[in-house]
């Protein structure tokens, strides 16, 4: 039994996060239990992989989102691999979730992660310190929940962790939204486009091909300094069929219309259908992040989302995208010969999240194609539901 083995040594925690100040907090806390031994630390998800074979840790705390190999990404090799290892997810997107709550907004990914075999979550905040009164507790709080959960995993056989589709058992996923996360009727569909360097002139050609009317809103995340948005807005609007606009907080998403994120400000999907401005820290030194606001399309819209990443450095919206094919959603990332900086399209294929691969003067059409399928199941689903013969939209 391994609980048997670890009786007579310490076990080994390995640490895998992307940022230096939540690797040392996280160090730190290992460091200080004397039942525990630090074995080893990775920046992502492929270092981590590298290392293990050489490490071989007991168990191991994992951040999600990361470069190169997300935490779910990860997740899936490791439990689908010859030797399957405990996982501890370690994240600020389980902050204020319990294990109980399976609906709260925004944070369903965790339950992704332990549906593919990790074996618990513990939330963390995202900027983690000790300095403080309550940063102290809040440190207490978080080496207590630690210690219990490393304790319980070291116990764990891994090969009970994976799912039961991995053992061949048939195993059938929902992908719909869920209709009690929805509260509206007016805009079924959303379209998150992110992009960076090279992806204003990208934007520019593909909003003078989609037609006025369409039926999904569109949220622009465009890494771009506050005074430009407002300025690419006014651009795009005066270029477009669609009306668009830099988005404000609450304003309500509506069909033919784009809303690009300001300056500064991660864009939220709120369930009923509104969009929330945050002003939390940076993620992956971003701000905004197409991450962010794919992340919440895809918990909110679930199949209905479509995610499209264009020309940027970085790997910005790669997790993002995994998350919005994940539940349903169809996505799109640009080609290498069409892109100016080939980054984020390339880090999202690298991890399975592109349904296609296309070159610039086809994004537009494929977007409208992939519009009026949903829409073509959006009308089926009404009929099912109301019994009605026609679809007012």
């Amino acid at each position: 039994m391994i609980d048997l083995v670890l009786e007579n040594r310490r076990i080994r925690v390995m640490v895998v996060n992307d940022s230096r100040l939540v690797r040392e907090y996280l160090s730190d806390i290992i460091r200080s239990i004397d039942k525990f031994e630090l074995c080893g630390t990775a920046r992502d998800g492929k270092e981590a992989i590298d290392k293990i074979g050489l490490i071989r840790p007991d168990v191991v705390l994992l951040d999600l989102e990361m470069p190169n190999v997300d935490g779910i990404t990860f997740i899936e090799r490791v439990i689908a691999s010859c030797n399957p290892l405990p996982i501890i997810v370690v994240s600020s997107y389980g902050e204020g979730i319990s294990p109980s709550d399976r609906k709260l907004d925004g944070n369903s990914i965790v339950f992704d992660c332990l549906d593919r075999g990790a074996l618990d979550f513990i939330p963390i905040p995202l900027v983690p310190t000790d300095s403080g009164e309550n940063n102290s507790d809040r440190t207490g709080q978080i080496k207590e929940k630690l210690i219990s959960a490393i304790e319980t995993a070291a116990k764990v056989d891994p090969h009970t962790l994976i799912p039961a589709k991995r053992k061949g058992k048939k195993v059938i996923e929902i992908c719909h939204v869920d209709s009690q996360n929805l509260h509206f009727s007016k805009v079924r569909n959303v379209i998150i486009i992110g992009s960076s360097t090279g992806g204003p002139r990208i934007i520019t050609e593909i909003f003078s091909s989609l037609p006025p009317g369409l039926h999904a809103a569109i949220i622009i995340v465009q890494h771009m300094p506050a005074p430009f948005t407002k300025v690419f807005a006014r651009h795009l609007d005066e270029i477009s069929e669609i009306r668009v606009t830099e988005a404000r907080e609450n304003d309500p998403l509506e069909y033919g219309t784009a809303y690009i994120a300001p300056g500064d400000y991660h864009v939220k999907l709120t369930p009923e259908g509104r969009i929330k401005l945050d002003k939390s820290g940076k993620r992956q030194g971003v701000r905004p992040s197409v991450n962010v606001t794919m992340l919440s399309a895809a918990d909110v819209f679930g199949s209905n989302a479509i995610g499209v990443l264009l020309s940027g450095m970085g790997q910005d919206g790669a997790f993002g995208m995994k998350m919005i094919k994940m539940r349903g959603g169809k996505t799109i990332a640009q080609d290498q010969a069409t892109s100016a900086v080939f980054g984020m399209p390339k880090a999202a294929y690298d991890i399975g999240a592109v349904d296609e691969m296309l070159p610039t003067e086809m994004i537009g059409q494929t977007i409208i194609r992939y519009v009026n399928e949903l829409e073509k199941q959006n009308f089926h689903e009404m009929k099912q539901e109301n019994g009605v013969q026609h679809y007012v939209g």
